[in-house]
């Protein structure tokens, strides 16, 4: 061989670029030289890093994703708790202005009720009115009526007294709530005690003959006030207040 030097193929000139790994091939082909594979590895690891750097942030956006939707839920929750509370909040004040509104309705239907008149006896008969009688004044109304009649408050009250008379035999007395106070004598049982409220309607005591009598009957009296004897006539003061039946 000459003494030229040895001519590379054009395809292995310094203009003349292959993709690494044909580059490398032809290489040894031409001149019988190695190539070692330390690129190819390199890459490699590269490419494990680039995995573990792409997993870590992967998991730090999931992280990220799962915080907020943990901090979401956190504030929907409270949002409807704090809904919820206002809510039954509002439910009671309304329970309570209802309730309120009824009591009030109730009290007010219980003070109408109260304040209406009734009669004292239901079904008797007359047999002595007020005024002068045998020699003096008779103070009352007499109405006769079998004994163990019921006799009933004539409307809201309070019994002053409720005793054993030895002219009136048993005898209640029952201030009513404009002032008023009646009398009931003669009769054959008491069913109230002093102290006692009582309602129109309510049973109070029963007819008898008890005390200074002649028969069974109710003996009734109207008086003015509480503690002072001065009687009115019966019938007007029934009257007045729409009671008809004595």
């Amino acid at each position: 061989m000459s003494g030229r030097s040895a001519r590379l193929p054009r395809a292995l000139s310094s203009s003349f670029v292959l993709p690494t790994l044909a580059a490398a091939a032809l290489v040894v082909t031409a001149t019988g030289a190695s190539v070692a594979e330390s690129p190819p590895a390199l890459t490699l690891d590269f490419t494990k890093q680039e995995a573990a750097v792409a997993r870590s942030e992967e998991a730090a956006e999931e992280a990220t994703v799962s915080d907020l939707a943990t901090r979401r839920q956190a504030s929907a929750m409270q949002s409807a708790a704090l809904q919820g509370r206002a809510e039954s909040q509002l439910r009671a004040a309304r329970n309570a202005a209802r309730k309120a509104a009824a009591e009030k309705a109730a009290r007010a239907k219980a003070e109408q009720e109260g304040k209406r008149w009734v009669e004292a006896l239901r079904g008797g008969r007359l047999t002595s009115d007020f005024g002068p009688r045998w020699g003096r004044n008779h103070d009352g109304l007499d109405i006769g009526a079998p004994s163990g009649t019921p006799l009933y408050a004539m409307s809201r009250g309070t019994v002053v007294r409720s005793f054993l008379h030895p002219t009136f035999g048993n005898k209640i007395e029952i201030k009513y709530w404009d002032g008023s106070v009646s009398w009931y004598a003669h009769m054959s049982a008491r069913l109230v005690r002093a102290g006692d409220t009582v309602m129109p309607g309510d049973i109070v005591g029963r007819v008898g003959s008890t005390g200074n009598s002649t028969g069974p009957h109710l003996h009734l009296e109207i008086h003015p006030a509480a503690g002072v004897d001065n009687p009115m006539n019966p019938a007007s003061w029934l009257r007045s207040r729409g009671v008809m039946g004595a």
